[in-house]
């Protein structure tokens, strides 16, 4: 089927450049660029079970707590916020 589409230029430039490096042509690139996107964008979020949504949860946690912890153990310094409003004044 043909279409119009409308691309912004810097990605055209970036798909008409893939398309030199593959030595293939537009019409069978962006097809296949499509798909891809698509298939991607799919098993991502098939890919997000029970399991893996607890695993993420796990390591968030563990993050934060990780993040606590060198937060408490850390010399009372100014914070990065408190050092470039001071350099403002």
């Amino acid at each position: 089927m043909k279409t119009t589409l409308e691309f912004p230029d810097d990605l055209m430039i970036q798909v008409k450049i893939e398309a030199a490096r593959r030595r293939r042509k537009l019409k069978e690139l962006v097809p296949e660029l499509v798909r891809a996107g698509l298939d991607a964008q799919r098993g991502a979020v098939v890919a997000r079970s029970p399991a893996d949504l607890a695993a993420g949860a796990q390591w968030l946690d563990d993050w934060l707590r990780l993040g606590a912890e060198w937060s408490a153990a850390a010399p009372a310094r100014p914070s990065a916020r408190e050092i470039l409003e001071a350099d403002r004044r």
